[in-house]
């Protein structure tokens, strides 16, 4: 399974003297780190070098960068200010053009956005796997890509996260974050399970402890919500939606990979057999920008 496969990273070590009679190692030079440290590879910093970059290179897509690195060493949260744009043009020491430049490359991926009226700005976004999904959609109606192939890649990236999620060896934080879904008393839930399911299949990414499988897997999931979900009578769906969670998520609480992985796929089956019954003409069309 998937899970056995990420923890498995590397294969049974070779006797290093056959591999030494097989091929002769190449000489290393010394470096004060060690024999046989790997040179690192410094990212282009416009701030540290002296080089300016060639105008192919895109100045503003590594000021765009510089600033995606100050976010983050600044540990700055979605809706915090980013300075004025006089000490950024500063700070960075490009022309105003390309600076609205990266900041328009930085708006299109939603990463910060602009606060209009007084004490507005420029405020730092949320980093959103629908971001992501939206951008991938275009590519996709390119590549002639159908909701047909969406519905499968949907099902089978849940079903994946799920069984990351139940082989996550923090138990404790798998506990706290599933039983809700498990004990929650059905009535009070009931008239939130279709906004509530977006929580739960984002916390079932987050469970799945690796940070890039998860982005990467909701992205279907994400495309799925605004282009198919939102469309449907999602009141129809909702006691299957309490009833399927809580499966899932006492599988993973269990620790059960195995399960985990068959109840998901079994409850996007659910609402991708849903869909088909609601909008069959749809399925072989092209995705859609949207």
């Amino acid at each position: 399974m998937v899970a056995r496969m990420l923890r498995s990273r590397q294969g049974p070590a070779r006797d290093r003297s056959q591999t030494r009679n097989a091929m002769p190692e190449p000489k290393r030079r010394k470096s004060p780190a060690g024999p046989t440290a790997r040179p690192q590879v410094k990212a282009f910093d416009t701030r540290s070098s002296g080089i300016a970059p060639r105008r192919s290179n895109k100045v503003s897509d590594y000021v765009a960068l510089d600033i995606v690195r100050d976010i983050v060493s600044r540990k700055l949260k979605p809706g915090d200010k980013l300075p004025p744009e006089p000490d950024l043009l500063r700070q960075y020491k490009v022309s105003r053009s390309t600076l609205r430049e990266a900041m328009r490359v930085l708006e299109v991926q939603k990463l910060v956005h602009s606060r209009p009226g007084p004490g507005g700005g420029t405020v730092v976004g949320k980093v959103a796997v629908a971001s992501l999904g939206r951008t991938l959609t275009l590519h996709m109606h390119l590549l002639g890509a159908t909701y047909d192939e969406l519905l499968a890649s949907y099902v089978l990236a849940e079903s994946i996260t799920a069984e990351l999620a139940a082989s996550n060896p923090d138990r404790e934080l798998v506990t706290r974050l599933m039983e809700p879904y498990v004990d929650g008393d059905k009535a009070a839930r009931q008239s939130h399970a279709v906004s509530e399911g977006f929580d739960f299949h984002q916390t079932v990414a987050v469970l799945a402890n690796n940070r890039v499988l998860g982005f990467i897997l909701q992205t279907p999931g994400a495309i799925f919500n605004d282009h198919i979900v939102s469309s449907l009578n999602r009141k129809v769906l909702e006691d299957h939606i309490i009833h399927d969670h809580s499966r899932i998520a006492a599988a993973i609480i269990a620790g059960n990979a195995k399960k985990a992985y068959l109840c998901m796929h079994e409850h996007a089956e659910r609402l991708v057999e849903h869909f088909r019954a609601h909008w069959p003409v749809r399925v072989g069309e092209k995705i859609e920008w949207r």
